[in-house]
């Protein structure tokens, strides 16, 4: 669960960080509030419905194509922010949510 709410982090962080970080290249602005938004209502959701985390994985997967695919990748500073949160993204939603139980092994020892 701590992962879903990591992602979300993450998403609020993208979403503002083009306002803290003052972004010159408006396409790299938009992307990054548009991503943003997505990946933390996305974390929200895939707490209810776990699959949806896989949303975020492409999201993330997005985020380290787009400022080439989308021209900005000269702006070292964006470019830089999304690849490093891309990475953090896909890594948060890919992680497992549960501890895995070991009640039938600690049964078979107690008997």
């Amino acid at each position: 669960m701590w992962t879903r709410w990591l992602s979300f982090v993450l998403g609020v962080w993208l979403f503002i960080a083009p306002l803290v970080f003052n972004y010159v290249q408006p396409v790299a602005r938009l992307n990054s509030a548009m991503v943003g938004l997505a990946v933390a209502i996305v974390s929200l959701l895939a707490s209810s419905a776990p699959p949806l985390r896989f949303v975020n994985v492409a999201l993330g997967g997005w985020l380290l194509l787009a400022p080439n695919l989308l021209g900005y990748g000269g702006d070292a500073l964006p470019t830089a922010h999304d690849i490093v949160l891309g990475a953090l993204i896909i890594c948060a939603s890919l992680a497992p949510t549960a501890q895995p139980t070991v009640r039938g092994f600690r049964r078979l020892i107690k008997t």
